[in-house]
C-alpha cells in the first residue's frame, strides 16, 4: 500500500509540474506573439483630412469595403435564419421508426 501511495504521489507531482511548465510555455508564446503583432507591423492611423497619395483609389477602396460589409451582413443573416430543412435525416427517421414499431425486435438466443 505504501508503494502504491509513493508511486501515486510521484506521478501526480510530475503531472502537475508538467502542466505548470506547459502553462508557462503557452503564456510566453502568447506574450511573444502579441508583442510581434503589436510591434513594428502595426498600421499607422491617418487623419481623415490628411491628403493621401492615392486619392483616386479612395472611392474604389470605400466601395470594396461597402461590398464586403454587405456580403458579411447577408451571410450572417442567412446563417441566423437558417435554411428550412427538408425533414429528418435518414438515421433519425430509422431511429424513430424503430421506436414506434409495435413489435420491437427481440434478441434471439444463440
Amino acid at each position: 500500500m505504501g508503494t502504491a501511495l509513493a508511486i501515486t504521489a510521484i506521478g501526480m507531482t510530475l503531472l502537475f509540474l508538467t502542466l505548470a511548465f506547459f502553462y508557462g510555455l503557452l503564456s510566453a508564446m502568447a506574450r511573444f506573439i502579441e508583442d510581434r503583432r503589436s510591434g513594428s507591423g502595426s498600421v499607422a492611423a491617418v487623419a481623415p483630412d490628411a491628403p493621401d497619395a492615392g486619392d483616386a483609389e479612395a472611392p474604389l477602396r470605400a466601395a470594396a469595403i461597402a461590398v464586403a460589409l454587405a456580403r458579411a451582413g447577408a451571410e450572417d443573416g442567412a446563417v441566423s435564419r437558417g435554411a428550412p430543412s427538408p425533414g429528418p435525416s435518414p438515421w433519425w427517421a430509422a431511429h424513430h421508426q424503430r421506436r414506434l414499431d409495435p413489435n420491437p425486435p427481440r434478441r434471439r438466443p444463440q
